[in-house]
């Protein structure tokens, strides 16, 4: 997971792509955009960093259950090491992302919603940069 994408609105049809940010290299996936909110975000610590990552998304509209997206990178064991639930019902979402990034992958992560701030999920270790663009929520992940 050493290139991220992610996509952003404050409400659709208001969606920007976002460049990329990381390093090189890794494998590209695409979550998909027929989704208003993230509901759930799961991660896998491993020794060298995050090594999967999933996220289940809702949509406000339909008002259906969340739906569970791929897991990203590394093994596909479901045993995740770190779970972060988002609030839905009372309009909770991701306003940005601080990724730890170092030796060529993402160490660690941060999410700060509308509401709150995580804590670490992963590992504090590197040089860190910033998924987010103000007044803008993020709606799902590419």
């Amino acid at each position: 997971m050493n290139t991220t994408h992610f996509y952003e609105s404050y409400r659709l049809p208001m969606v920007q792509k976002l460049e990329a940010k990381g390093g090189n290299g890794g494998k590209e996936w695409d979550d998909g955009g027929d989704n208003e909110g993230i509901s759930q975000i799961y991660i896998r610590e491993g020794c060298e960093g995050i090594e999967s990552i999933k996220f289940d998304y809702f949509d406000y509209v339909k008002n259906e259950q969340p739906k569970a997206g791929l897991i990203h990178v590394g093994d596909f064991d479901h045993s995740f090491t770190e779970c972060f639930d988002l609030n839905h019902t009372c309009d909770e979402h991701i306003l940005s992302v601080k990724c730890y990034f170092d030796e060529g992958a993402i160490q660690g992560l941060v999410i700060k919603t509308n509401i709150r701030t995580s804590a670490i999920m992963g590992y504090n270790i590197g040089a860190t940069f910033k998924l987010e663009v103000k007044g803008k929520k993020i709606i799902f992940f590419f």
